[in-house]
């Protein structure tokens, strides 16, 4: 685990969400030292390290979300509507789903400072991809559902329609690696 960084384009809409609700218990979740961070200016290109993206990300999905796994997939298609058709628009350029997914894989591996995605195509519409984030983050589920918001929105982006994504195995329950399974037509 050490020395696992994210870039601020992944933490940025965390703080945001901090900052908006600046009425929650965030102490909670957050130490002493992620506050510096927090009121400080996020540079998206910039790395920070992993634990106080987990922290933050565990906080907003207990504080601002409720728990709720659907409320934090429908937050990860808003957020990857902005990230895809402002900061990363070369992932959905093509018309294609299957290369717009195995894009995604390799931001990925720029986004955070190991590689956390495998992606596999089946066929012309149906691929799988592996995360292997961290199986004892407790921020790991809330994240992949996150996650799932990001590939509903990219596959919709790319021009696939109907977009179905199941999860045929979770690091959560003991797997070795989340795996999104993903349809379209």
């Amino acid at each position: 685990m050490a020395d696992r960084k994210v870039k601020g384009s992944m933490l940025l809409d965390q703080v945001r969400m901090i900052r908006a609700n600046k009425d929650k218990d965030w102490d909670k979740y957050l130490k002493p030292e992620d506050w510096e961070i927090i009121n400080g200016r996020i540079l998206p290109s910039m790395w920070y390290p992993l634990e106080i993206f987990q922290r933050c990300g565990l906080g907003v999905f207990n504080l601002v979300a409720g728990g709720n796994l659907d409320i934090v997939r429908a937050r990860g298609r808003a957020r990857g509507k902005e990230l895809f058709g402002e900061i990363y628009k070369s992932l959905v350029a093509d018309p294609d789903p299957l290369k717009a997914l195995d894009r995604f894989v390799l931001i990925q591996g720029q986004i955070f400072s190991w590689s956390t995605l495998e992606f596999e195509k089946i066929d012309d519409k149906h691929a799988k991809m592996s995360s292997s984030y961290d199986s004892d983050d407790p921020s790991n589920k809330p994240y992949c559902y996150q996650l799932m918001g990001y590939l509903d929105q990219l596959v919709e982006m790319a021009g696939g329609k109907n977009a179905r994504i199941e999860l045929t195995a979770k690091q959560w329950e003991g797997d070795p690696a989340t795996i999104f399974d993903i349809t379209w037509e």
